[in-house]
């Protein structure tokens, strides 16, 4: 058999659009473990995608290797600026009691490990996340289980905030902190530690007195789970958790 080279000018042109392909640069939830009723996944990229993002390059792979079918919804959502895109999972298959929970159950099982495997070639390389499945987590966000670690005064040191489970991976600005003088304090936020802590630092140092720290009434977690109802909950969207959105603390 003769193989036949490829032509340097060919080769040059597969490198540049490889190059030009953006980069997944975090796949949320980040963590090594999600529960059993994760209903959105998110990747996030270095620049936006050209086109929507192929759903039949995405599959979600058990632990034998074997395909999970009908997993998701042939819905990728991209994000305003186009850097992000969200894969939902059925909803339908989540939702204790509805039809397609009841013909096909869960399409995650506790205690299996999955593989979440993206092979669209505009992505350039494949992406692969892997996640230990735990039992379903179906309660309401509970801002005082947050566990807050203050800062000293007149020093830029962060602002931590840990949470007893993930939040969702776009979930960074919809936490505020309110200062002293009843203003929103400036400064840089950021998820970690897979996306179970909010780091807040400060673009001046900290001031003594009392603080408010604010969570936007749209704050979910990755199985849609939000401030003052769970997913299962009647009526999510129209419960109103102003007062349990938020944590006071004071420096001095």
């Amino acid at each position: 058999m003769v193989l036949k080279a490829i032509p340097i000018w060919r080769a040059s042109a597969l490198a540049l659009v490889a190059a030009a392909a953006p980069a997944a640069t975090l796949v949320t939830p980040s963590g090594p473990a999600v529960p059993a009723n994760l209903l959105r996944i998110g990747l996030h990229l270095d620049r936006p995608l050209s086109a929507p993002l192929d759903m039949h390059q995405v599959a979600l792979l058990d632990s034998e290797g074997a395909l999970i079918k009908d997993a998701f919804l042939d819905l990728p959502l991209a994000g305003r600026d186009g850097r992000s895109v969200t894969l939902l999972l059925d909803p339908g298959r989540i939702k204790t009691g509805v039809g397609p929970n009841l013909a096909h159950g869960l399409a995650l099982q506790a205690g299996q490990t999955v593989l979440l495997r993206i092979t669209d070639p505009r992505l350039g390389r494949p992406v692969e996340k892997r996640w230990l499945i735990e039992p379903v987590l179906r309660q309401a966000i509970l801002p005082q289980q947050w566990r807050l670690t203050t800062p000293a005064r007149g020093s830029r040191q962060p602002l931590r905030v840990d949470f007893p489970t993930a939040l969702d991976g776009d979930a960074a600005p919809l936490l505020a902190l309110q200062g002293p003088d009843g203003r929103r304090v400036a400064g840089k936020v950021q998820l970690a530690d897979g996306e179970r802590q909010w780091r807040f630092i400060p673009a001046q140092a900290w001031r003594a007195g009392a603080y408010l720290l604010r969570a936007h009434p749209r704050l979910e977690d990755p199985q849609g789970n939000r401030l003052c109802s769970a997913f299962e909950q009647a009526q999510q969207s129209a419960q109103q958790c102003d007062e349990e959105g938020r944590r006071a603390f004071i420096i001095d």
